[in-house]
């Protein structure tokens, strides 16, 4: 059982001498696999004065040092990937297929990204007789999920450094090795002391981190309900919050879409890490003429999509990552039966065929209403509803109807008339038909999905300030200098 019971501050790891502990829970045994201990609040206090200390130096680094430092941590987390996967696999139940193509390609590829960013950005640039410039925003609490943990610490912790801040990272208790994983090879890429430094605990610890004087931005990524407390608690001291929460993403499939590419994509973006993503495409519209169709095919398509023991090479759906979420995804079926949706396929309790884990069946429901809560509510685990409209019109008017904004898409043969249609809907990603991921676009939700954006060059955009020095400047073009 790996025992995590030191935090790192300024460039050393030390004892937590908190008095909370957390136990990590393997989700397929459901025995326990790990233990941590929690920063008292002294020890916050410490790894926050150094990222202060820090910071000054840190902030004038050129663009130069910064581009060094963030390749040499995408070589020292590439030279982990293995120890990354067996992380994943055995705190979170993530298959080994989807650690190594998703949960350990995507943050490599945001690391790329972020790095192309430093020359994307503007740095400076005259307006009139004023230089504009884009410094570092000062010391950020980076508050991650467990979820995409390494995706999530690398998108925040990547663009704090790219943009000259220092960090202080809390990431989830429910998946520390992978946490703990990136902060040594954070110490194996070179960093200054204190430009990054790492905390363990709970809401306690993450209220110190969103409260304190010396932060002056928080980056957090969770559920909606913990983002408007995070919310409050920097409002006292006007902290600037970025924030990246929930969804209940729809797909929209025209008339024309063409359903043998439809069908096994749309599992996919439901099914895929147990369906614990925030962008999971949970609900399909689909016209009236062909939900019945729709509804069928997709049951026949969850043949490949049965879960299985996640170590095993062929499994591409694990167990649900904790006994907290297995609760809540049981409560939303339940719900959602009761509530008169049709389930086709699945249904609550522990899937077929295991006496213990946190295993749930992928679960699909038809003639789903959009006043059903399956409709409206992030259900976070392999559950698809799938919802039939009546025209177009009507199609978009049940996909805007959503209190969420985070993902989306648009399946149809008229690429034209797709983007159009991928206009006039209220979310902060649109995906057309089978269209690859792209880590350097941003990413960010409108409404309860949150505010901001991360990903590439907007990683590290999300952690500037703005300064205007008016002056006797010459009027010239936008230009990027070397800081």
């Amino acid at each position: 059982m790996n025992d995590y019971r030191f935090f790192h501050a300024d460039g050393e790891w030390l004892p937590a001498t908190g008095t909370t502990t957390f136990t990590v829970t393997s989700p397929v045994t459901e025995s326990p696999v790990g233990r941590v201990v929690a920063c008292s609040l002294a020890d916050v206090d410490r790894a926050i004065d150094a990222a202060r200390r820090a910071f000054p130096a840190w902030s004038v680094s050129t663009r130069s040092e910064r581009r060094d430092a963030l390749n040499a941590l995408h070589a020292a987390l590439a030279q982990r990937s293995d120890a990354f996967v067996d992380a994943l696999t055995h705190e979170l139940g993530v298959p080994i297929s989807v650690g190594k193509t998703m949960q350990m390609a995507m943050p490599l590829s945001n690391l790329n990204a972020i790095v192309a960013g430093l020359d994307e950005v503007v740095w400076e640039e005259r307006i009139h007789n004023a230089l504009v410039v884009r410094e570092p925003a000062g010391v950020i609490a980076a508050i991650t999920p467990w979820n995409f943990p390494l995706h999530q610490i690398v998108a925040k912790v990547a663009g704090a450094i790219g943009a000259g801040c220092t960090t202080v990272l809390k990431p989830s208790e429910v998946a520390p090795r992978v946490a703990q994983l990136f902060m040594e090879a954070v110490v194996e890429a070179g960093l200054p002391r204190g430009v990054v430094n790492l905390v363990w605990g709970g809401p306690q610890v993450g209220e110190r981190l969103v409260t304190h004087g010396d932060i002056d931005l928080v980056s957090f990524t969770g559920s909606a309900a913990v983002g408007k407390r995070v919310l409050a608690g920097a409002a006292a001291s006007l902290k600037r919050v970025v924030l990246e929460l929930g969804g209940k993403s729809a797909s929209l499939v025209l008339d024309d879409a063409d359903l043998d590419l439809v069908i096994p994509n749309i599992v996919r973006r439901a099914m895929v890490n147990s369906g614990q993503t925030c962008v999971a495409h949970a609900r399909l519209l689909v016209p009236q003429r062909l939900h019945d169709e729709v509804s069928q095919r997709i049951v026949a398509a969850l043949a490949e999509w049965q879960p299985g023991d996640p170590a095993a090479a062929a499994t591409r759906l694990g167990p649900l990552a904790t006994d907290r979420q297995f609760v809540i995804v049981n409560r939303h079926i339940d719900a959602a039966m009761a509530a008169g949706a049709r389930c086709v396929a699945g249904g609550a309790g522990r899937a077929a065929g295991f006496e213990r884990g946190y295993f749930i069946a992928p679960t699909v429901f038809d003639r789903v209403m959009p006043t059903m809560a399956i409709a409206n509510e992030e259900v976070f685990g392999p559950v698809l509803a799938v919802m039939p409209y009546a025209d177009e019109e009507a199609g978009i008017a049940i996909a805007n109807d959503t209190p969420y904004g985070l993902s989306g898409g648009v399946w149809s043969s008229d690429e034209a008339h797709a983007t159009a249609l991928a206009r006039r809907l209220r979310t902060g990603q649109v995906i057309l038909n089978a269209a690859a991921p792209n880590l350097a676009a941003p990413f960010g939700g409108f409404g309860q999905s949150g505010f901001g954006r991360e990903n590439g060059r907007f990683s590290i955009e999300g952690f500037l300030e703005l300064k205007a020095i008016n002056g006797f400047y010459a009027t010239g073009a936008s230009s990027s200098v070397s800081r």
